[in-house]
């Protein structure tokens, strides 16, 4: 491995780093309801939202990866709906920056704004993601799955009513 290939990863990893955050403070003011919505069934508990986010990749991305194998049109869809996946997942990897930020902010009993948590948060889970192996393969799919999970309980209108 040369010189060009280690400039090639740092500068991939730097990236990464820099975008995560800015795309869930993005989703945070964008999709500001369904966040919080998402951060209060996380802060409820973390075993819920990880089963539902299994049964919901289990149930979604399986028969999206037989349609994408199917080619032609049936390719156009499933790669749709393994879109709609990652807007699911990634809003709710934005609620969990956001109940992270609120944990580390009470742990430094200041009170912050939601926008803050997310940005705290976020920064956190940046770096969380960026070690090797732990970063890429545990932390970052559980907290997809969960976020998964999250904003699909967070759809419901029982939790409307209860936040």
């Amino acid at each position: 491995m040369g010189i060009g290939d280690s400039i090639t990863i740092v500068g991939c990893l730097a990236g990464t780093m820099l975008a995560l955050p800015a795309l869930l403070v993005a989703l945070s003011l964008l999709m500001n309801r369904a966040t919080s919505r998402a951060a209060h069934c996380l802060q409820q508990g973390i075993t819920r939202p990880l089963l539902v986010g299994v049964i919901a990749v289990i149930v979604i991305a399986l028969p999206a990866s037989l349609l994408i194998s199917m080619g032609s049109i049936f390719q156009l869809m499933g790669v749709l709906i393994y879109l709609f996946l990652l807007t699911w997942g990634f809003t709710g990897m934005a609620a969990f920056a956001r109940m992270l930020g609120g944990r580390l902010g009470l742990m430094a009993d200041e009170p912050r704004s939601s926008m803050t948590e997310t940005l705290v948060g976020a920064s956190v889970l940046s770096f969380a993601v960026a070690f090797p192996l732990v970063g890429w393969l545990v932390i970052l799919p559980l907290s997809f799955v969960m976020g998964i999970g999250a904003t699909l309980i967070g759809r419901k209108p029982a939790v409307e009513a209860a936040a």
